[in-house]
């Protein structure tokens, strides 16, 4: 019997997400919300935002597409609902966790793979790729790649994700290709482009319900905890704090300005990223 492996920080960090998501804020989603202008961005309207985006991604798949391979496919609530509308879909999950929850949710009506695109197997092809916040996952050079072994002629490709660009100061937030960069390798691909979508306003707010949760619940228990150790473990307090700042200063100084200087919010988000969907179609193969 294989040895159980203990779950890395991202498969942890998932699980909370999602345990979060379904008991507190009762939605299955772990992607951003889409706001339009008349939905107020509080909490309880998180649900109803990413039921919007999910209405968004199926409003931007072509006429004619009927079978769909969604990569990156989360807790397989998207996969469900396109299920739903009568599309044929295959489900693409590196996390052993999100595959237990989508296995449940597809009930056998599409396949499964539990492995990451670059060990994704050849073989079956599709109208549509649909990369919903998996693309920044993924490395460029192998992406492009890969994508035309999966895809019927004339096919589709969907990529709807947050992307770098140049800002002043630094990103409160990690991750996305650089937006130059992905235009480059677009150049030279198989692939053109039918369609582009700056949503960078419609999900930036949900960076202003992160710094809210960060300011509001998170600073305070760590001063809580801090206060607590510093006033009543003086021994033990002490020696960790001379320790982490002897070694660990930077990571801690890292920390402290991702997660509890503020900075961490809508306008951050707008000055260092672009959130866009990209329609894609590759071209006809050359006689």
């Amino acid at each position: 019997m294989k040895k159980r492996k203990n779950p890395n920080s991202q498969e942890l960090g998932l699980r909370i997400a999602n345990i979060f998501g379904r008991y507190l804020l009762k939605t299955a989603h772990l992607h951003y919300g889409f706001w339009p202008d008349n939905l107020p961005v509080t909490l309880a309207n998180l649900p109803k935002a990413q039921e919007l985006y999910a209405e968004f991604l199926r409003n931007n798949i072509p006429e004619g597409v009927s079978s769909i391979l969604d990569v990156g496919c989360g807790t397989g609530h998207n996969a469900e609902l396109l299920l739903a509308s009568g599309y044929q879909v295959d489900c693409v999950s590196p996390s052993p966790y999100l595959s237990s929850i989508t296995r449940g949710k597809l009930q056998g009506r599409g396949k499964l793979y539990e492995c990451t695109f670059e060990e994704l197997p050849p073989g079956r092809k599709y109208d549509c790729l649909l990369f919903s916040e998996s693309f920044q996952y993924i490395d460029l050079d192998t992406v492009f790649l890969r994508m035309p072994e999966f895809l019927n002629p004339g096919g589709c490709v969907i990529i709807s994700d947050f992307f770098r660009i140049p800002g002043e100061g630094s990103s409160a937030m990690g991750g996305g290709h650089r937006l130059s960069r992905f235009r480059e390798k677009l150049a030279t691909s198989p692939f053109r482009l039918l369609r582009e979508k700056d949503i960078t306003e419609n999900t930036a707010p949900n960076l202003q319900l992160v710094d809210e949760a960060l300011q509001q619940v998170a600073v305070p228990l760590r001063d809580l905890v801090i206060g607590e150790l510093s006033s009543r473990h003086r021994w033990f307090w002490l020696p960790a704090k001379w320790i982490g700042r002897l070694f660990f200063r930077r990571k801690l100084e890292k920390l402290h300005y991702k997660y509890f200087s503020g900075s961490r919010n809508a306008e951050n988000f707008r000055e260092h990223k672009r959130y866009c969907l990209f329609l894609l179609q590759r071209k006809p193969a050359e006689a």
